[in-house]
C-alpha cells in the first residue's frame, strides 16, 4: 500500500469519524440490552427465541461484512458507509413495528445486515494509516467499540427511564435511529474519501472471498479471528450470571464490573497499542494478547471473590484491547491493496460468526458442567489459538514491501 495523498488534518478528520461510527455501531446494540428482553416477554418471546434475535444479528453482520467491505473497495468507503448507516438508521425504525417474536427476529437480522457497514471503517484506518502506524490507529479505531460497550447500556437505561415499561422499547429504538443519522451525517460532512490512492478496479483484477481466503496468512487470521470470538463471547455471554452465582454482585455492581472492563479496554487501546506493537511487532502483540487473555479467563474461572475476579477481568480487558488492532493491523497487511475492504470485511465476518457460536456452546457448559465451565473452555481455546498464532504463517509475503 502506498501513502495516502491525504493531509494531516483530513487524516485526522477520517480517524474521528471511523471512531465516532463504531461508537454508534456498539453503542446502539448495545442499547437494546436494557429493554430487549423485556420487550421480547412482552410480546409472547420465549426465552430461545430471545436469544435467537440476539444470534440472528451476529448472523445478519457475519453475512453482510464482506459484501460491505467489497462495495467500499470499488464504488468508494464515504459514499458506502454512509449508505449503510442511513439505512440502519431506518431499520431501527421499524423495531417499533415488530410486535411478534417473528417479526422481531427478522428487524434484528435486517439490522444486522446493516450494521455490517462499520467494518469499513478498519479499511479507512488501513487507507490512512503507514506500516509503521497501522496498529495503533486501529487501537484508536477500536476504542470507539469499547466506548460504546461502556456507553451504550446506560444510553438505553436512561433512554428506558424516561416513559414507563410500555413505551421504553420504542424510544429506545428511536434514540438508535437518532444516533445512526448522527453518524450518517458526519461520514458525509466530515469523511474524506480515503480510498484514493488507488483504483481498485483499473489497477488491479476484482479478488474475491475465496481467493483471499487460499491465502496461507490472511486464512490463518480469519481463523484467529473466529476462534477469539467465539472463545471470548462465552465470557461475555455468561459474565453476568457468574457474578450473579458465584460472586454474590446485584445489579448495579454487574453494570459497574462491564463498564469497568470497557474502560480498561479503552484505555489500552488509547495508550498502549502503539508502544506494544512498536516493542514486540504486529506478531508479538497479537501472541501477547491472547496469551493474557487466556490466563485471565483462567484466573477468573477460578475465583470465588471480588478480587480474584477482578484480577482476572483486568487481565482479560488489557488482552482484548490489544489484540483487535494487531489482528485488523496483520489482515490489512495480508490482504492485497485492492481489496482492503473486502478483507477486512472477511475478518470482522468471522468475528461475527464467533459471536454466534460462542454464547451458543457458553449456556450449555454453564448449565451442565457449572459456572466456571465455559471460562475454562473459553482460556483453553485461548491457548489452542496461541498456538496456532505461533505455528502457522500470520504475515504475508508481499506486506514486506507495503
Amino acid at each position: 500500500m502506498t501513502d495516502s495523498p491525504l493531509t494531516a488534518a483530513s487524516r485526522g478528520r477520517a480517524l474521528f469519524t471511523i471512531t465516532l461510527v463504531n461508537f454508534v455501531s456498539l453503542a446502539g446494540f448495545g442499547l437494546m440490552f436494557p429493554v430487549f428482553a423485556v420487550y421480547g416477554r412482552q410480546i409472547g418471546a420465549s426465552g430461545i427465541e430471545i436469544a435467537g434475535t440476539v444470534a440472528a444479528f451476529s448472523f445478519g453482520g457475519f453475512l453482510s461484512s464482506p459484501i460491505w467491505g467489497r462495495l467500499s473497495d470499488r464504488y468508494g468507503r464515504r459514499n458506502v458507509m454512509f449508505a449503510g448507516l442511513a439505512i440502519g438508521a431506518l431499520v431501527y425504525v421499524l423495531h417499533i413495528y415488530a410486535t411478534t417474536p417473528a417479526s422481531l427476529l427478522v428487524v434484528r437480522f435486517i439490522s444486522g445486515l446493516t450494521n455490517g457497514c462499520f467494518s469499513i471503517t478498519f479499511a479507512v484506518a488501513s487507507d490512512i494509516s503507514t506500516r509503521e502506524t497501522r496498529t495503533r490507529d486501529m487501537g484508536i479505531v477500536s476504542s470507539g467499540f469499547s466506548l460504546g460497550f461502556i456507553f451504550g447500556p446506560a444510553i438505553g437505561g436512561f433512554a428506558s427511564s424516561i416513559t414507563g415499561q410500555d413505551h421504553a422499547f420504542t424510544l429506545v429504538s428511536l434514540v438508535g435511529a437518532a444516533m445512526g443519522l448522527l453518524a450518517a451525517a458526519v461520514t458525509w460532512f466530515l469523511l474524506p474519501e480515503t480510498a484514493t490512492m488507488h483504483d481498485p478496479v483499473s489497477a488491479a483484477p476484482a479478488i474475491g472471498s475465496v481467493a483471499l481466503l487460499r491465502l496461507p496468512a490472511f486464512a490463518t487470521l480469519t481463523f484467529i479471528s473466529f476462534l477469539a470470538s467465539a472463545a471470548f463471547s462465552k465470557l461475555e455471554a455468561i459474565l453476568g450470571l457468574f457474578a450473579d452465582d458465584v460472586l454474590g454482585l446485584d445489579p448495579l455492581r454487574i453494570g459497574l464490573m462491564f463498564g469497568g472492563m470497557g474502560v480498561v479496554t479503552t484505555i489500552t487501546q488509547l495508550t498502549l497499542t502503539g508502544p506494544t506493537s512498536r516493542r514486540l511487532g504486529d506478531r508479538g502483540t497479537m501472541q501477547a494478547a491472547l496469551a493474557t487473555i487466556g490466563i485471565g479467563m483462567l484466573v477468573l474461572g477460578c475465583a470465588h471473590d471480588l478480587l480474584v475476579a477482578g484480577i482476572g477481568l483486568t487481565f482479560t480487558s488489557l488482552g482484548f484491547g490489544l489484540l483487535n488492532p494487531a489482528l485488523s493491523g496483520l489482515t490489512s497487511l495480508a490482504t492485497p491493496p485492492s481489496a482492503q475492504g473486502m478483507g477486512l470485511g472477511l475478518m470482522q465476518a468471522a468475528n461475527s460468526l464467533g459471536r454466534v457460536f460462542g454464547p451458543l456452546m457458553a449456556g450449555p457448559l454453564y448449565d451442565l458442567l457449572g459456572p466456571p465451565a465455559p471460562l475454562l473452555w473459553g482460556a483453553a481455546m485461548f491457548a489452542g489459538t496461541l498456538v496456532a498464532a505461533c505455528l502457522f504463517p500470520v504475515v504475508a509475503p508481499q506486506s514486506t514491501a507495503r
